[in-house]
Formats: C-alpha cells, structure tokens, sequence
C-alpha cells in the first residue's frame, strides 16, 4: 500500500514539474488560432461569424504565407450546403480566386477537388426539374431558385410600370 501511495506520489511531482525555461511550451500560431475559432463558429451554425474570423485574420496577417491561404478556408466554409449565407457558386468563385492566386500552394489540390465538386453539385442542381408552383405558394428548392424568380417578377412588375407612365404621359394613343 505505502509502495502504491509512493508511486503515485513520484508521478503526481514528475508530472507537475514546471518546464525548465528552454523547453517552454509551444503557444498555437494565430493562424491555427483563427482556424480553430471558425470551426467553432461553423459547428455552432454562424458561417457569417466564422468568415469574419478568417477575414479579420487575412487583413492582419496581410502579406504572409497565412493570409493567402486563409482564403481556402472562406471558400471552403461557402461551399458547406449548411451555409445559407453564401451560395455554391460564390464559394465556386472564391475557389478560382484562391486558385488563381500563385502564392496559394498549401490547399491547392484540395482546392481542385473541392471546386470540381462543387461544380457538380451546381451542374446537378440545375438538371433536376424542380416543380413550380407560380404565385405567392412559391416553393423554391435553392436560394438561386428563389433570387431568379424574384428578378423575373421585379422584371415584369418594372416593365408593366414603364408601360403606365408611357400610356400616361400620351393619354391620346
């Protein structure tokens, strides 16, 4: 038993030692820092909250290695389809912007598969016919869906407009 309690005790005190001054603990870079937040904010549902991390991340970091390749990770967040701030064909071209970037080695091929992946997703988004139904009961499969009809109907309703004021400015035709 006191055999036990001594052994314990011996690596209870080697555990707990401080760290001798040369062999100080490693702080996280604030590259991994900020990757690490936004995943938090990302896991919590807030892709605005995680792109403001990255963002502010790339303003401050400008210049170095870290601040291009912060760039995959916005890019990768917009891609997400739990993202409803960002659509696939944003995050397709923060892909491009990424990968037109000669300093961007880091993520480079994950970038690739990531853009071709995306890519298909839009292609087979938009070879699926979606039912429509056309008036106020509009149920929409995609946020592009949504935007496109609402330009349609923005389109109908301004060109129904400048038909009145031509028919009121020339009240004789």
């Amino acid at each position: 038993m006191h055999k036990t309690i001594l052994a314990v005790s011996l690596i209870v005190i080697a555990c707990s030692r401080a760290p001798a001054p040369g062999n100080a603990p490693a702080q996280p870079d604030a590259f991994e820092t900020a990757l690490l937040a936004a995943e938090r904010r990302v896991e919590a549902g807030d892709y605005s909250g995680a792109d403001r991390i990255l963002s502010d991340f790339g303003i401050k970091a400008k210049g170095t290695q870290e601040s291009v390749e912060v760039a995959f990770f916005r890019a990768l967040y917009m891609v997400d389809p739990n993202n409803r701030n960002a659509s696939m064909a944003e995050g397709v071209r923060a892909l491009d912007i990424y990968l037109n970037t000669t300093a961007a080695k880091k993520y480079r091929s994950e970038a690739l598969v990531l853009k071709r992946t995306a890519q298909t997703v839009l292609a087979l988004r938009s070879t699926q016919a979606a039912p429509r139904v056309v008036g106020r009961d509009t149920v929409f499969v995609t946020r592009e869906d949504e935007i496109a009809a609402l330009k349609d109907q923005l389109a109908k309703a301004n060109a129904e407009l400048e038909r009145i004021k031509r028919r009121l400015a020339n009240p004789s035709r």
